[in-house]
Parts: C-alpha cells; sequence; structure tokens
C-alpha cells in the first residue's frame, strides 16, 4: 500500500508539472496570437521560436490545418489530437502500476488474514483437545474431543486449499 501511494503520488506530481507547463505554453500561445493580431510580426516570431519542441510540433500541425480559413480546424493547438500534455503517458503509468500494487496489497492482506483465522482455529483445536479429559461426563469428553478432531479437519483442509504463494 506505501508503494501505492507513492505512485499516486509520482503522477499527481507527473500532473501537476504537466498542467503547469500547458499554462505556460497557452500562454505563450496567447501571447503569439495577441502579436499576430496586433501586427508585430517580430514578436510573433519571438514566441513561435521558443516554443519548446513539443508545442512547435502542435503549433506547426494546427496552422496546417488552416485555422483561420478553415472552421473545422482544431480551435487551438492543444487539443489532444495535436499535443500531449507532458508527464500524461508517465502519469498514467505510474497509476496503472499503483493500481496493481493495490490488488497485490489486498491479496497479502486477505491471505495474511486467512492465516490469522488458521491459527486460531488451530488454537481453538487445542483448548478443546486440552480440556476434553477434564469432563466429568464421558458424552461431554467424547463431543469435546470430537468437535477437536473435526475443527483440526477443517483448519488442515482449509490450510491445504490455500495458495503457496
Amino acid at each position: 500500500m506505501n508503494e501505492s501511494n507513492a505512485l499516486e503520488r509520482r503522477a499527481a506530481l507527473f500532473d501537476v508539472q504537466g498542467s503547469q507547463a500547458l499554462i505556460i505554453h497557452a500562454s505563450m500561445f496567447m501571447q503569439l496570437l495577441a502579436a499576430q493580431q496586433a501586427g508585430n510580426q517580430q514578436l510573433a516570431n519571438f514566441y513561435a521560436e521558443r516554443f519548446p519542441p513539443d508545442v512547435k510540433k502542435a503549433y506547426e500541425k494546427w496552422l496546417a490545418e488552416k485555422p483561420f480559413e478553415n472552421r473545422a480546424a482544431d480551435a487551438h493547438p492543444f487539443v489532444p489530437n495535436l499535443y500531449e500534455v507532458r508527464g500524461a503517458t508517465e502519469a498514467a503509468a505510474a497509476r496503472a502500476d499503483s493500481v496493481r500494487r493495490v490488488a497485490q496489497a489486498r491479496e497479502a492482506g486477505n491471505r495474511s488474514g486467512q492465516y490469522l483465522a488458521n491459527t486460531v482455529l488451530f488454537a481453538t483445536v487445542l483448548f478443546f483437545a486440552g480440556t476434553a479429559g477434564k469432563f466429568e461426563q464421558a458424552r461431554v469428553r467424547l463431543f469435546a474431543a470430537t468437535f477437536g478432531v473435526a475443527l483440526f479437519a477443517f483448519a488442515v483442509i482449509r490450510m491445504l486449499l490455500m495458495p503457496a504463494t
């Protein structure tokens, strides 16, 4: 469970870092559009040249759609088919690993619960085996001994049916 929690925190960190990068990239894009609208192509080029490679690639694909002429073009270059948020793949992988680790932890918890239950059953068998001979009535002794043997058989069968690993 601790490993799962650590992976969840790691995935959240990837998400936060990706969101921060997306905000910066979108801001640069908005500044580029504002510069183009103001007729300052030099400033627009300044922003376009400083786009990181992944943003530049998405921006070029977006421009290839001719967004100022084509109404069917994507609204901006940050749509999923053009741009992938940084860390999204790593976050998804960490979350998938986290889910797998939670399943393993639950399985281990269930197994330890079964072992604990078997321990209690064997302790109960010892109790009945130890007290069966102390009763004065033969019927009670026989019942206590029979119950102890039946409980022992049940616990052994239950233990043998448990997974080995």
